[in-house]
């Protein structure tokens, strides 16, 4: 009997580790995938998450609406001071560049304590055969008395950033 009891207590001790390592293992690789999407530029690390879309416009026969929704975060270990968020729209079909500043001055504290959100929406005529708008998003922010901006790319998820 006491033979029996100690396998169950070993059975138990080997499933609890088990379980461990993988939550830990879990929440480890999670959270390095999470860190490694991040832009960092020169120790200011922006994580964003952005949502587009485009169709017909409610109500507006002929007229297509592209929106852009998104999240602004600094996981960094410094503030970001005066940031600007430009949303920016690429018609080709139209022959139209549209700037659309969402976001002015504002700080945003360190290790994502706080986060920005912003909405932009593009109407356009309608066109056929069906063409699609180029969306990017342009982050401005104040370091050392220098202006830096992060360039993305929202359809290709490319990223320049520039002091």
């Amino acid at each position: 009997m006491e033979h029996k009891f100690k396998i169950l207590v070993i059975g138990i001790l080997i499933a609890a580790i088990t379980y461990g390592v993988i939550i830990v293992g879990n929440v480890f690789v999670g959270y390095s995938l999470y860190n490694f999407a991040e832009p960092e530029v020169n120790g200011m690390d922006i994580s964003y998450d952005v949502v587009c879309t485009q169709g017909a416009a409610e109500n507006l026969t002929g007229i297509e609406c592209v929106k852009v929704y998104g999240t602004l975060r600094n996981t960094g270990n410094e503030e970001l001071k005066n940031i600007t968020v430009t949303v920016i729209f690429t018609d080709t079909a139209h022959d139209r560049v549209v700037r659309q500043t969402v976001v002015e001055g504002v700080d945003l504290l360190l290790d994502g304590a706080a986060s920005i959100e912003f909405h932009a929406e593009y109407l356009r005529e309608l066109t056929i055969p069906k063409t699609s708008v180029e969306e990017s998003i342009q982050v401005n922010w104040i370091e050392d008395g220098d202006i830096n901006f992060c360039h993305t790319i929202v359809c290709d998820s490319e990223t320049r950033c520039e002091k």
